[in-house]
């Protein structure tokens, strides 16, 4: 028998198979390279994939009831990445039916995503850059300092692999360094060398606030109007997480009004941003679309450990990164 992996969209077409075949060739998998909208879904051509499938990996398309039920053969979905919104879990539960992510493969790279953040909102890089090249000299600064990082309390919010390690890069530039995870032990905030604390405290006390939580249904919208005006009018804030853990139109209310000095976004509740989004029309914002995990090496690993996860199952093994409903 020949097992079929079904590759309903990726994030980057212009690859090709390399990493994956080697993998796949140890059980004879066959690669079915679909690439799908996840935009605009043509549902009829999505189920007739699915019929055959015995695995699939999918990027941003939708795995939920629908699609389960026309998936008869199915015996595994990995989501391509670390969050897994676009799997009804549910669904999964009721058929029995393995979901995976790949929550490991670029933390180092989101962290370092995160601090290269922290450091253009704290030392204004972006906003120099800019002003520079509009003819203003250092009367730029106006009226905002800048300020020694060593005197500044840094605080993380979510302490999985991603929060741990821009702990461990934090900690030679910053003074303090709280972070709030309540699923966690505590003996994971002293081997992280941060103190722990409630999330408001670590709000009213932070200079630099980093988001690396997951979006469930507890974390939607973690961060609101509330949570901001909570925040030191000096502070800035970053979210590498997901868009949906910091609520974008009270953030942009909270820059214009200068509730906080700064935020940095690399994730977006609606991806991509529409062009009139209102953090677009903040100076004191910076932006980027999405790519925090990403670099060669990531990228070949998130895709290893994709095809990895798939014949581990197809063998009867059990899966290594199975995700549950919250």
């Amino acid at each position: 028998m020949t097992f079929r992996v079904l590759y309903t969209d990726r994030g980057d077409y212009s690859l090709g198979f390399e990493v994956e075949q080697p993998i796949y060739a140890g059980i004879g998998a066959e690669i079915v390279d679909a690439r799908l909208d996840h935009n605009n879904i043509d549902w009829e051509a999505y189920s007739r994939y699915l019929a055959d499938a015995d695995a699939l990996i999918c990027h941003r398309m939708p795995v939920n009831r629908r699609a389960l039920n026309a998936a008869p053969k199915l015996k595994v979905a990995v989501r391509g990445g670390v969050g897994y919104e676009n799997f009804d879990l549910a669904a999964f539960a009721e058929r029995g039916i393995p979901a995976c992510n790949v929550p490991d493969y670029g933390s180092e790279e989101v962290a370092v995503h995160a601090l290269s953040q922290v450091l253009a909102l704290r030392r204004r890089t972006v906003f120099l850059d800019r002003t520079l090249r509009e003819g203003y000299w250092r009367g730029a600064l106006g009226d905002v300092p800048m300020w020694r990082l060593t005197n500044q309390t840094a605080g993380i919010i979510g302490l999985g692999r991603i929060g741990r390690e821009f702990a461990t890069r934090a900690r030679v530039l910053f003074g303090i360094i709280l972070a709030c995870d309540p699923y966690i032990p505590s003996h994971a905030f002293e081997s992280a060398g941060v103190q722990p604390v409630s999330l408001d405290e670590l709000l009213q006390r932070s200079d630099v606030v980093t988001l690396h939580v997951p979006l469930t249904s507890t974390t939607r919208h973690l961060i609101g109007e509330r949570e901001l005006r909570l925040m030191k009018p000096t502070a800035v804030l970053v979210n590498t997480s997901r868009g949906g853990v910091l609520d974008q139109m009270a953030l942009a209310t909270a820059l214009q009004t200068h509730v906080i000095e700064g935020a940095a976004c690399d994730v977006w509740e609606q991806e991509p941003p529409r062009a009139e989004h209102p953090l677009f029309q903040c100076d004191n914002f910076i932006g980027s679309p999405h790519v925090a995990g990403i670099s060669v090496e990531s990228w070949i690993d998130n895709r290893t450990k994709q095809a990895q996860e798939v014949v581990r199952v197809l063998s009867g093994e059990a899966p290594r990164n199975p995700v549950i409903a919250d």
